[in-house]
């Protein structure tokens, strides 16, 4: 039978992890699955008996801070297992990576979709997306609007803000002008899009010391906005062996669906992410020179990953591994350990999980270095973990209707020593 038929008897959920005989005669390894999306909040999604542990605090995207993200795998089965996980990555960022810009929506010079016109979840691809400014915030600070009657020259849903006005000298009985402005494009109620303008005013004929009561007049209108948006920048660690989130056997996990995981609403089709195609598999491999863009970990401490280095050519967002990820030196002496395998891209378990146990945590935080520049503005970062398990079996970790792990070409001295480590 070819492959993915055999593929199709693979159980998503298994209740129990133990050798069944299948259909017609053949064979299926109990396999079991599971990830989590990592973006603002946790989610995770359980599928079978081993499930991934973690403690995951987040934080936005600030430099020089740190996430804790804790990552460990239970069985709560009766059969051992052999554990892997893997990552899927998501990075949408600005794709003029943070420059403002600012031009009219009519007249000499200007620019089509400069002024926003507001969509509901709008995912901003490919279409000018509005610099937001935060008016709650300027409101408490003081600022009132101007009436739009006391203003020449507005353009539709703009309004203009004031604070300060004009105060009197006491030693010339004269007055002094000290007003700030602010000029925005209210595009949804409570949202407010950033814009420039000249301003006139005849400060010195008002009567009134508040410049909230003044006639002014607007002109030049300028709209900021980020040119074309969003770009997504999407990387698949490791070819998955299950059917993804939809029953599909694509090599991915959460990659090309869309869902909703313990609160975390997602979409990684490839409408809404841009692209013509979601992108294979891409196993992390060390750089050949550049340690600071290394994503391959070989013990504790921070590495790379790898949707930054290819959407911004940074290496801002690292993920901070524990001490229990060894090495191929520290493989033979391994027992309660993680080892990454450049040769597909997957994290596999030193030592067959038994019942009842949980692994070491793999990893410890998210780290945001202090070079988290402007190119990171209004971005968000998907971090999905992936985790696969199979019967602690020999025959399964080779087998077509198991990991399929290939042992036997010179290119695979890695997953020759890590199968040979899990099953002698």
């Amino acid at each position: 039978m070819k492959k993915n038929n055999k593929k199709k008897k693979l159980m998503a959920a298994a209740a129990a992890l133990a050798l069944i005989a299948a259909i017609s005669g053949t064979f299926a390894w109990i396999t079991s699955q599971d990830q989590r999306v990592n973006r603002v909040e946790s989610a995770a999604v359980v599928d079978g008996s081993t499930t991934i542990i973690e403690k995951w605090e987040p934080k936005p995207l600030v430099p020089g801070t740190e996430a804790t993200k804790e990552v460990a795998v239970s069985n709560t089965g009766s059969a051992s297992v052999f554990v892997r996980m893997s990552y899927e990555e998501v990075l949408k960022h600005l794709t003029d990576k943070g420059e403002q810009k600012y031009a009219p929506s009519t007249g000499t010079g200007a620019v089509a979709g400069a002024k926003y016109v507001n969509v509901t979840n709008d995912p901003g691809l490919d279409k000018h997306m509005p610099i937001n400014y935060n008016m709650t915030k300027m409101i408490a600070d003081g600022f009132e609007e101007v009436p739009a009657g006391q203003v020449t020259g507005l353009e539709t849903d703009t309004k203009l803000y004031v604070k300060g006005g004009k105060s009197p000298i006491p030693v010339t009985g004269g007055y002094a002008k000290s007003y700030e402005k602010i000029i925005v494009h209210e595009y949804d109620t409570g949202k407010y899009q950033a814009m420039e303008c000249k301003i006139d005013d005849d400060w010195q004929s008002e009567t009134s010391l508040n410049a909230k009561d003044w006639e002014f007049t607007v002109s030049d209108l300028e709209y900021g906005y980020y040119d074309k948006g969003y770009t997504n920048k999407v990387v698949n660690w490791a070819k998955s062996s299950l059917e993804d989130a939809a029953g599909n056997p694509t090599g991915n996990a959460l990659l090309g669906t869309n869902g909703l995981r313990y609160g975390v609403d997602y979409d990684y089709r490839i409408a809404a992410l841009g692209l013509t195609a979601i992108p294979g598999e891409t196993p992390a491999v060390t750089h050949p020179t550049d340690p600071l863009l290394d994503p391959v970990p070989t013990g504790a401490g921070k590495s790379s990953v790898q949707a930054d280095i290819a959407g911004l050519n940074k290496s801002a967002i690292k993920v901070k591994y524990t001490a229990a990820v060894v090495d191929s030196a520290g493989l033979a002496a391994a027992t309660n350990n993680w080892i990454y395998n450049p040769e597909d891209g997957w994290f596999y378990y030193t030592q067959p999980l038994t019942s009842g146990t949980t692994t070491a945590n793999l990893m410890e935080s998210l780290v945001f270095e202090s070079d988290l520049g402007k190119e990171y503005t209004n971005a968000t970062y998907d971090l999905v973990v992936k985790l696969e398990t199979i019967q602690a079996t020999k025959e399964a970790l080779t087998d077509a209707a198991g990991w399929e792990l290939d042992t036997t070409t010179a290119t695979n001295v890695m997953t020759k020593a890590i199968c040979d480590k899990l099953a002698p």
